[in-house]
């Protein structure tokens, strides 16, 4: 058994036993006798008292001490044991890195209860209170975030511990480099016991050559340096709009692996809300790479940053949609420049066309980095998982009707104790 707030036992306590101190000094009146020379003195109400310790009134004692526990009892949330075997909260991966989503299927199968839950994640997690959902998830192309899954396999076990004694986190990916950030170790942490890890398949990286749909017109400045990345334009899974973006292409950018580059040629073939002060700026930057020339500075650009300006702010970002994205960039460049000819600019441009989410990192985590993921010792006892600012006790509130019939009683009692000595 446990307690939400122990505490309120010590206070109860210390109740108890002022209660007790109190019932031990009882006061009384001294025997009333006339004296010859009492005439002499003014008639006035007797206001002398005598103390003595005594032990009186016991019922009346062990009622108060009674009612004065089971408050206590009652305030403190007792929390008893939960019985039941572990319940199991399979966290499986769906992202890009998984080969073959059948292999995580299977090993779900193999090990899950009726009454286990599931969590399936790529770059966010979806809950269910089920493992109905293992049958219709499918491969995402996003990267995987093994932060988010602990997050949310975390919150899932939280639910749970209210109805076990144990939990049980199992994860079934691959586990590659990309899917841990600066984030995870503090989230692994919060789960108090082991995970099992079930590995499964990673992707291979992806080494085909570029293909990209740069479109016909050559002797635009952007189309032209593009071409000069010897991009194969056979069932290109990149495809440049140079003017608006229409429906049928927004339907296309939602195929699996594809990516549209929204790169507007002028500021009215895009629909981006306009900065309040339009300003020209010396220098733009994709990972590492840095174009210096002198860029009007037109739009606001809102989403994940791909390419930010010298000062920071986003110049270019990516934004999902379905199972490709669609990447928005708000740098233009005169007509007439060489910028785009130069080497510089392919380096610069070369992050555009890399699948959503970024280049792939699928090279398999180091032996301490799946250490501290597995953990060591138990499961996760429901106790450690309770959340105890939501957490009550279906107890409490027995016992205190108990306390106020106690207290009921006790100034019943003393009621009749009362007219007993006035008769």
């Amino acid at each position: 058994m446990s307690w939400l707030i122990p505490s309120a036992l010590g206070l109860a306590g210390a109740a108890i036993v002022v209660a007790i101190a109190i019932h031990f000094i009882a006061r009384s009146r001294p025997v009333a006798e006339p004296f010859p020379t009492a005439r002499f003195i003014p008639r006035r109400p007797i206001q002398a008292r005598t103390r003595s310790l005594a032990l009186s009134d016991v019922l009346l004692l062990l009622l108060r001490a009674a009612a004065l526990a089971l408050i206590g009892i009652a305030v403190a949330g007792p929390m008893f044991a939960r019985t039941g075997r572990a319940r199991r909260v399979f966290v499986v991966d769906r992202s890009r890195a998984v080969a073959n989503l059948d292999e995580a299927r299977d090993s779900v199968r193999r090990l899950a209860g009726a009454a286990d839950k599931l969590v399936v994640f790529d770059s966010s997690a979806e809950r269910d209170a089920s493992l109905a959902p293992l049958d219709t998830m499918h491969l995402s192309s996003a990267r995987g975030s093994l932060s988010t899954a602990i997050a949310a396999a975390v919150r899932t076990g939280v639910v749970e511990s209210a109805k076990v004694d144990s939990v049980e986190l199992v994860l079934v990916s691959p586990l590659v480099r990309e899917e841990i950030d600066d984030a995870t170790a503090r989230i692994r942490a919060s789960w108090p016991g082991r995970i099992r890890i079930v590995p499964v398949r990673s992707a291979s990286s992806d080494t085909t050559p570029l293909r990209a749909d740069f479109g016909a017109n050559r002797n635009d400045a952007v189309v032209a340096g593009l071409s000069l990345m010897k991009a194969s334009t056979n069932g290109g899974s990149v495809r440049l709009i140079r003017g608006g973006v229409v429906a049928s292409d927004s339907v296309w950018a939602r195929g699996a692996g594809h990516v549209l580059l929204h790169w507007p040629a002028s500021d009215t073939s895009a629909v981006w809300p306009k900065r309040e002060t339009i300003d020209a700026i010396g220098a733009v930057t994709t990972g590492g790479a840095t174009l210096v020339a002198r860029f009007p500075r037109l739009w606001v650009m809102n989403g994940h940053a791909i390419a930010r300006w010298a000062d920071g702010e986003p110049a270019a970002v990516e934004h999902r949609i379905g199972d490709g994205c669609i990447r928005d960039i708000g740098i233009l460049f005169d007509a007439a420049s060489d910028v785009t000819l130069r080497a510089s600019f392919r380096e610069f441009a070369l992050p555009f066309f890399a699948p959503c989410g970024g280049v792939a990192d699928f090279a398999p985590l180091d032996a301490s980095l799946h250490a501290m993921l597995a953990g060591a010792g138990v499961l996760a006892p429901a106790t450690a998982l309770i959340d105890r600012t939501a957490e009550s006790s279906r107890w409490s509130t027995w016992l205190l009707v108990f306390a106020a019939l106690l207290l009921t009683g006790e100034l019943a009692l003393r009621r009749a104790a009362a007219r007993g000595q006035a008769a």
